[in-house]
């Protein structure tokens, strides 16, 4: 057994396993864990209402809690189970398994006076990218604002905290844990394109997906990965990843990858087309591809001075 264990394919000359099998593994564990858990969930919460007489089992009727569960609440509880569980899976993997610090995944205080400009800086590019696609659509991408007013809600409120661990935990994962395990292999092309493909490839499943929306996450993957090998802290994708959720679904109303959530106005497409992305929202229109590429130039002039190698370095100093 220690001889199969030992075998090139599995242990580098360092006597590592290879970041391989360490991604893979992370990846059966989370897509196991995020399904047997949301499973479990719904079949303790079907219990439940059966209980209460919500089901009926006999005549096969719902009560309208059911509809509002089902329609409303349960795809919030749902994303903040897989999310929690894309945050613990790396975590538990990189202290307990691989025995590195959680500074090394990119997550560096906040206390430090570099990392809280990051994250603030990431946060208005969010909010300044967002706003400018939103514009452009309901000027020229068949997009209009059809609520009659500024409409705040509870339900809005849960999307928020979960829009929030959406930004750290797909950030930890898809940054932070897989251009950390592959940053053994010292090469800097595969370390931002890998992690940045399957960042893409997780959102195969969300409604209204196409080639051309899978493409433009891959191309936001890869700017996330720029930000984190040019300062070793991955605040800037986290504040960037949060307020375009945020401004995009919460604030103006547009679908976030294809989910639909209660947001403070409402806009709706005429027609589905290039620019607007569809079903899926901007996420999927060449607006999206245009303003992430020149996001690119903003953060290389950000990150001008900095002398930061994420190669050779695997920690980022502490900054004060």
């Amino acid at each position: 057994m220690s001889r199969l264990w030992d075998n090139k394919l599995i242990k580098n000359r360092f006597g590592q396993v290879r970041s391989g099998w360490i991604i893979l593994f992370a990846m059966a564990a989370f897509y196991i864990l995020a399904w047997g858990v949301s499973d479990l969930f719904i079949r303790v919460l079907r219990q439940i209402l059966i209980g209460t007489g919500d089901i009926n089992l006999t005549t096969g009727e719902y009560s309208s809690l059911v509809d509002w569960l089902d329609e409303v609440s349960l795809p919030v509880a749902i994303q903040m189970i897989t999310d929690l569980i894309m945050l613990i899976i790396p975590i538990a993997i990189w202290r307990l398994g691989m025995k590195r610090s959680v500074r090394e995944l990119g997550l560096s205080s906040l206390g430090g006076k570099q990392n809280r400009k990051d994250g603030a800086f990431g946060m208005m590019l969010g909010v300044v990218n967002c706003s400018v696609i939103f514009l452009l659509v309901i000027t020229i991408g068949k997009g209009r604002v059809v609520s009659d007013g500024i409409k705040i809600s509870v339900l809005g409120f849960w999307w928020l905290l979960t829009f929030i661990l959406v930004g750290v935990a797909e950030e930890v994962m898809n940054r932070g844990f897989l251009m950390g395990v592959l940053r053994r292999c010292r090469n800097l092309p595969a370390i931002m394109v890998v992690p940045s493909v399957i960042f893409g490839l997780i959102h195969l499943r969300n409604p209204g997906v196409t080639f051309f929306s899978v493409t433009n996450i891959v191309l936001v993957g890869i700017l996330f990965s720029y930000m984190f090998i040019k300062s070793g802290s991955i605040w800037m994708c986290i504040g960037y990843h949060i307020t375009w959720n945020i401004f995009q679904g919460l604030v103006y109303g547009m679908p976030v990858s294809g989910l639909h959530v209660p947001g403070m106005i409402t806009t709706q497409y005429t027609e589905s087309n290039v620019l607007n992305g569809g079903a899926f929202g901007i996420e999927g229109g060449i607006l999206t591809t245009i303003v992430t590429l020149l996001t690119f130039i903003g953060v290389w002039y950000y990150y001008r001075n900095s002398k930061y190698d994420f190669v050779n370095q695997s920690e980022k100093p502490d900054a004060s």
